[in-house]
């Protein structure tokens, strides 16, 4: 068992408003056009660098978030040709943002309200509560040399000997995700709050396959009106409710059958084939975040567009050592 408990990260940057009163006029700039001064307090109280900006995006290391996991594996390899590994996770990831440091985009989780950036505090969009995946590597116990028909022929064994079954499995709990209020610009008039429940229950995201009363296709809600009914807009000064919904997890199964032949004129030459399915069981996990989760999008509500994961695919090689 291995346990991990990582404390807050700490100087994280966030793109936040400019709130301080600002003006080129009067500011100093570096021979590569670099601002190396600026002036403030030229356009008043809390203005805006200029009043052609909605928004002006800096960067300020006000960010900080916190993760911590127990981790546990278990690890066994058999006599026989047999082993297996078990790994399991139980974490939280919790941040006022979820972009790398280096995403210099003006919109990636800009901070809406820049006088109380503690508003996005919440878990991360990558948070995985529950994630389990596990390995099995088995040797077929069958050939020339092996347990079961240890003295056969090399013919016999050109058949029989030297096959391989191995398989890797991977699941985890739901994805967050979080619902906009839409174009309302409550707090912030460059970027819209997310919305917030307003005290109807929100029923349970299913990511049905099919629903009719929305024109069919995959949607987050079996009943998507319901589910719009359960939020409201923001108010001024709110930034709303950031990843409270949780959609669909990974699942996936993949396997793999190889089988080796020794050359009749050398053990040591040996021609391998391999039968590879990813995602055998063709198992569909549609991506939360892809979903139409806009309060003013009625009609689409919890549409949703993309997978996790591709449908299932198989491939065939040969190899040939010497």
């Amino acid at each position: 068992m291995e346990r991990s408990n990582i404390g807050d990260f700490t100087n994280t940057l966030n793109n936040m408003d400019n709130i301080q009163a600002c003006s080129q006029t009067g500011s100093k700039f570096s021979a590569a056009g670099k601002i190396t001064q600026i002036s403030c307090g030229v356009l008043g109280p809390n203005a805006m660098w200029s009043p052609q900006f909605s928004a002006l995006s800096a960067w300020s290391s006000l960010g900080s978030g916190a993760y911590h996991s127990m981790q546990w594996t278990v690890r066994k390899r058999f006599s026989d040709g047999v082993q297996f590994d078990l790994n399991y996770t139980l974490s939280k990831s919790i941040d006022l943002a979820s972009r790398s440091e280096n995403s210099a985009n003006f919109s990636s989780d800009f901070m809406i309200n820049s006088w109380d950036p503690s508003q996005l505090r919440a878990v991360s969009r990558y948070d995985v509560r529950h994630s389990v995946n596990a390995f099995l590597v088995w040797q077929l116990p069958f050939g020339r040399g092996a347990k079961l028909g240890h003295g056969m022929n090399r013919v016999l064994d050109a058949f029989v000997g030297g096959w391989q079954v191995a398989g890797t499995y991977r699941q985890t709990s739901g994805l967050p995700y979080s619902i906009s209020d839409g174009s309302r610009w409550a707090t912030n008039w460059q970027l819209s709050s997310f919305a917030h429940p307003n005290g109807n229950p929100v029923p349970e995201t299913v990511s049905v396959h099919n629903t009719p009363g929305t024109g069919g296709g995959p949607n987050l809600w079996l009943d998507p009106k319901a589910a719009l009914a359960g939020f409201r807009e923001a108010l001024p000064g709110e930034t709303g409710s950031r990843n409270t919904q949780r959609g669909d997890g990974y699942f996936n199964i993949d396997t793999a059958l190889s089988k080796s032949f020794s050359m009749p004129w050398s053990e040591k030459q040996k021609l391998q084939f391999r039968w590879e399915a990813y995602n055998v069981s063709n198992s569909v996990r549609f991506d939360p975040t892809s979903g139409s989760v806009s309060l003013t999008s009625t009609s689409t509500f919890g549409r949703l567009s993309s997978q996790l994961g591709s449908p299932r695919q198989m491939e065939f090689a040969l190899r040939y050592t010497f």
